[in-house]
């Protein structure tokens, strides 16, 4: 099998989060209603939403008083049982990207959650390179 030498244009990089194992991280500014943040926000490929946020976040971004209306509420199977999530829209940034992304932001509707997680859904429109050797994590471009 030959194997094609590319060219890659590094965009932002972060390094990844102190846990055991480290943990891959991206950091995206979100703006809601009640204005933005930046947080670093964890890479979780079993997520398959875009973005997936803290109890806290959402409120204080405002994102309830965006919110779909509950029949657009969804559901996710995980390994404690079903979750319940609340969805609003919110624009995006990824550091040294251009351009914002209107993205479907979720929060567990019944339970307070701590964590930030960008999941399947905003991976997949990225060339993101994931380096566990070197401790961090890139947005790329092929040149």
């Amino acid at each position: 099998m030959a194997w094609a030498t590319r060219k890659v244009k590094v965009i932002n990089c972060w390094r990844y989060l102190e846990d055991e194992p480290p943990i891959p991280s991206i950091r995206i500014r979100v703006r809601g209603v009640k204005g933005s943040l930046e947080s670093d926000f964890r890479v979780d490929t079993g997520y398959p939403g875009q973005l997936l946020i803290s109890t806290d976040l959402y409120e204080k971004l405002g994102l309830y008083l965006a919110e779909l209306p509950e029949k657009e509420f969804g559901v996710y199977r995980t390994a404690s049982g079903l979750v319940e999530v609340k969805r609003s829209q919110a624009l995006v940034t990824i550091p040294g990207l251009e351009a914002d992304v209107e993205t479907l932001v979720e929060t567990p509707r019944r339970i307070l959650f701590k964590r930030n997680l960008v999941g399947r859904g905003l991976i997949n429109k990225l060339r993101l390179l994931l380096d566990g050797a070197k401790g961090e994590d890139c947005v790329i471009e092929y040149e």
